[in-house]
């Protein structure tokens, strides 16, 4: 089975997810580190957000790939019980009760 070009970049962007996930420390020292875009680092460094981020650029490399309707019915048949789970329980760890 030869890999599509949509499975290579899909490999490669989960390849930098995951590298982005193990750097987050990195990302909110650069909010200090550099005040003029803090917002956008500490973005960049909250876990949670780590997800959503990657799976908005997967599904926008989808759209340019293989066309919106295709990359749209894509994202509307994953079931996502289990990341919103993994979601909620960060969120309220992070905020520490």
């Amino acid at each position: 089975m030869t890999p599509s070009s949509v499975h290579t970049v899909a490999a490669v962007l989960f390849g930098i997810a995951l590298l982005h996930t193990l750097s987050t420390k990195q990302f909110e020292r650069l909010a200090h580190r550099y005040p003029r875009h803090a917002g956008l680092f500490h973005l960049l460094g909250e876990v949670e957000v780590v997800f959503g981020f990657w799976a908005m650029v997967l599904i926008l490399a989808m759209a340019l790939l293989t066309g919106g309707t295709q990359a749209l019915h894509y994202a509307e048949s994953r079931n996502y019980t289990e990341p919103l789970f993994v979601f909620v329980v960060m969120v309220i760890a992070a905020s520490r009760p």
